[in-house]
């Protein structure tokens, strides 16, 4: 995809100097048809002025067309035209890093060495779509990031490698995830060096009795328990702070736009306390300040 956790691992297979056959990515809009499009990368510009919008961050297909890699966005990955394509590149090896569309069986098979997914969680705990936000809700003090071998059930495949690191306080949803993508090309680039040797790829099942699933939040997943610690209440904000989070007090919903501080120890002496945007409230233990971006009155 074209996020931020999809850019390191592609540097990282760029600086191995693998022969890359191109870039998928999801379609932006629904298309007419079912066959991929290229992504046309703009003519050279007329002077030594940057492609990119210097205001604008780069994403991976800026990548792509800098290091002259063609650029295809599908709508779907089981369509005959894009199998088509994709059996026409003739790849050894599939890299994942983020793609929203499940691989049909036909995929999975097509790359001799297999289809490899980097997956920001230490699976098999926290399979599904959006584990960094699950991770921040339930304030977990250490993940990690797992690369492992793609199968037809979601996030279950054989693990090549995993690496546990520890989840700061106050870490922000941007920061662990540029930690996991950067801790992810890592673990890619030893297992490319073992398949340049040689060497097989290390794998050990999934234990499926540990296994935890997490669909995508919605609704009352958003939602800051005011019977949480402050602490966790502030860590769940910074770790989640790209989702509609808010807070339900005093028949209002305070919709959050980031974390500011907490204090453990302090005691409000009311459920809340709101100046212009700024926010405190009481938690169980502690006080919780963030600054809203909006409010509405609860339903």
């Amino acid at each position: 995809m074209t996020g931020r956790f999809s850019i390191p691992p592609f540097e990282q297979l760029l600086n191995l100097g693998v022969d890359l056959c191109g870039v998928i990515v999801p379609a932006a809009l629904p298309h007419s048809s079912d066959e991929p499009q290229p992504v046309i990368a703009p003519p050279p510009p007329p002077t030594d002025l940057p492609l990119v919008d210097p205001y604008l961050a780069p994403n991976i297909i800026h990548r792509a067309w800098a290091n002259d890699l063609p650029v295809w966005e599908v709508g779907s990955l089981s369509t005959p035209g894009t199998l088509d394509l994709l059996r026409g590149l003739q790849p050894d090896l599939i890299v994942v890093a983020c793609f929203p569309f499940v691989f049909p069986l036909a995929l999975l098979t097509l790359p001799r060495y297999g289809c490899l997914n980097l997956h920001p969680s230490l699976l098999p705990h926290y399979r599904g779509p959006a584990p960094l936000f699950w991770i921040a809700r339930q304030d977990e003090r250490f993940t990690g990031v797992t690369l492992h071998l793609m199968a037809e059930a979601l996030d279950s495949g054989d693990i090549v490698a995993q690496t546990r690191f520890e989840r700061l306080e106050g870490i922000s949803e941007a920061e662990l995830e540029q930690r996991c993508a950067i801790e992810g090309a890592n673990l890619l680039a030893d297992v490319i060096e073992r398949l340049k040797r040689g060497q097989s790829l290390p794998r050990r099942p999934q234990i499926e009795a540990e296994a935890s699933y997490f669909p995508s939040p919605s609704g009352l997943d958003f939602q800051i328990p005011i019977v949480w610690s402050a602490q966790r209440a502030f860590n769940f904000v910074r770790g989640a702070e790209e989702w509609p989070l808010f807070i339900s007090v005093g028949g209002t919903d305070f919709f959050i736009r980031e974390g500011v501080s907490y204090r453990q120890d302090q005691i409000l002496g009311q459920p809340y306390k709101l100046i212009g945007s700024d926010l405190w409230v009481q938690f169980q233990p502690g006080v919780l300040r963030a600054n809203i971006r909006s409010q509405n009155r609860a339903s």
